[in-house]
């Protein structure tokens, strides 16, 4: 069997046993289904809506948006990422830390957006995972680092992963209709958590299924 082959088949085994991330997923194309079929009934009631959460009322918006999105499009690159990435952070972290993880960058991600509308008087409705997922790439950035010392010698992850990194910013501020406020948030959330994550219970990461 060879190194291919090997990587696919620890990776099958990932996706079968990261079951919240599965679980994530399928909720967020559930209520997709949902908005498409009521006709963005869900967005119109659940969107995050920055002047409202500083008015003191419907701070689940802060949350409830986290699970909406506005196409298909729009769906598929954070679920893509997710998927991928996602199952492998968990693997690497445990389930409920993970939990922890997704959900805490979502909502640091919402808040450094409200704070964002706030100071620039701008109240644009906002709606996606985008804080969430950039919370896992943040977590991916300490894994690599904490587990460098087990790369493979010449492995170019660290490379491939600062670049990840830094497209995936630069296409934020460069397309249009982007909360890249949510984007900063959600990574730099992503990063302090998992690096609290990995001190308090003493991670150690292989690296094995990042090669």
């Amino acid at each position: 069997m060879d190194e291919t082959e090997v990587f696919w088949n620890r990776q099958i085994g990932i996706f079968k046993t990261s079951y919240i991330n599965t679980i994530i997923i399928l909720f967020n194309l559930i209520c997709f289904a949902i908005n498409f079929v009521s006709g963005d009934s869900l967005i119109e009631s659940f969107e995050q809506r920055s002047d409202y959460v500083l008015a003191g009322v419907q701070y689940y918006r802060l949350i409830t948006s986290m699970f909406l999105h506005a196409d298909l499009e729009h769906l598929f690159n954070n679920m893509l990422i997710l998927f991928f990435v996602g199952a492998n952070v968990e693997h690497d972290i445990g389930h409920f830390p993970y939990l922890i993880l997704y959900f805490l960058s979502g909502l640091g991600g919402n808040l450094t957006s409200v704070a964002y509308d706030f100071l620039h008087m701008e109240f644009i409705p906002s709606i996606g995972a985008s804080g969430a997922v950039f919370g896992i790439i943040g977590a991916v950035i300490i894994i690599v680092i904490h587990g460098r010392k087990n790369l493979k010698k010449g492995s170019n992850l660290l490379i491939r992963l600062a670049l990840m990194v830094m497209l995936s910013v630069y296409s934020g501020f460069t397309a249009a209709n982007v909360d890249n406020a949510a984007h900063i948030g959600g990574l730099l959330c992503g990063v302090i958590i998992t690096f609290l994550i990995t001190i308090i219970s003493k991670k150690e990461y292989t690296m094995e299924e990042w090669l």
